[in-house]
């Protein structure tokens, strides 16, 4: 391997190693009928910043049988061995942040991201643009 070659390689794997968030997982539960018409919102964390960020991205509806729940973690710090090389190279997640929809007990919608920073306004707007396509924007997919 040439010098070109290999310099091209260390650069490229920098550039994809310091990637600002790590990839979300979401699931859909094929049987839920789109777009969905309301959701009821119930927030497990005490910070006002995101509970109103999310109130303004949505009118949410208290009688819904659709519940949104959402909650997060900051400050995450983990001193097991087995995540020394996640902080050592600092792509140990800092926070986290979950999105379920249910209807009753049954799971219709999970969005979840680890983040590299303290969860945010702005992570809770993706997240919830997310949704949006995915639920809400949807057309004809009535079942």
């Amino acid at each position: 391997m040439n010098i070109k070659t290999f310099l091209f390689l260390t650069i490229l794997l920098f550039i994809i190693g310091c990637e600002e968030k790590l990839k979300e997982k979401v699931t859909i539960n094929p049987k839920l009928s789109l777009p969905i018409e309301c959701m009821k919102l119930d927030v497990l964390g005490e910070d006002e910043e995101l509970l109103d960020t999310l109130k303004e991205l949505y009118p949410f509806d208290k009688k819904c049988d659709l519940i949104l729940t959402v909650s997060y973690k900051k400050d995450i710090v983990c001193t097991s061995p087995g995540s020394l090389n996640a902080r050592a190279s600092g792509k140990f997640p800092r926070s986290f942040l979950d999105m379920k929809l249910r209807r009753g007990m049954e799971l219709e919608y999970s969005y979840y991201i680890d983040l590299l920073s303290n969860v945010d306004s702005s992570d809770v707007e993706e997240g919830f643009a997310r949704l949006k396509r995915d639920l809400i924007e949807q057309k004809g997919t009535k079942k």
